[in-house]
């Protein structure tokens, strides 16, 4: 199961890998400049900065799954 996840993971990252980096960078800047303002840790931000990354490691991964 996990294996079929990770290649739609990786087809979806090969569809549109220009956004995900910097979908990455925006949600992980968001999150802790809200962490730093508010002292308080933005689950919003956080999920979707940890989301993308997966994205990204399941398309640069999904070679090997082949």
């Amino acid at each position: 199961m996990f294996h079929s996840v990770m290649q739609e993971l990786g087809s979806l990252y090969y569809d549109f890998w220009f956004i995900w980096p910097f979908i990455f960078i925006t949600s992980l800047i968001s999150a802790i400049y809200s962490l730093v303002r508010d002292d308080k840790v933005s689950v919003k931000y956080t999920l979707i900065a940890s989301i993308s990354l997966l994205i990204i490691l399941a398309g640069v991964t999904a070679p090997m799954y082949g």
